[in-house]
């Protein structure tokens, strides 16, 4: 991230299911300490697979506290539209760039496979 918007954005990732993180009771305690460090302000949890095991330990997390809010579904587009989106809320800032992710999922192959013709007109199937 720091490479393509800097490192003023409060970004922290964390490895889940790694050598330091190995259960979700740790995923649960390396989250809860994150969010006690935040200190009172809002925390945006962003997992990778709605319902996944992460994402399920994010959303234990969530029901304990009321200033964190849980994204499920993470790619680029979504983490960089939210951390450079303006709007006044976190909420709006989720919303916006929810929105934004999904219409950046774009299938290629039907936009560019048209059947080609040549220089006289003919067409190429």
């Amino acid at each position: 991230m720091s490479l393509l918007i800097g490192d003023e954005h409060g970004v922290i990732p964390v490895c889940a299911y790694d050598e330091d993180i190995v259960t979700t009771e740790q995923l649960e305690q390396t989250l809860e300490h994150l969010i006690v460090q935040a200190n009172g302000d809002e925390v945006v949890i962003f997992t990778d697979l709605l319902g996944g095991s992460i994402n399920n330990s994010a959303v234990s997390v969530l029901m304990r506290h009321r200033n964190v809010f849980v994204v499920a579904g993470i790619n680029l587009t979504l983490l960089l539209e939210f951390l450079l989106c303006e709007e006044a809320t976190t909420e709006a800032a989720i919303i916006y760039a929810t929105s934004a992710a999904r219409e950046s999922i774009v299938f290629i192959n039907p936009l560019i496979t048209q059947p080609s013709s040549d220089p006289q007109g003919e067409s190429h199937d």
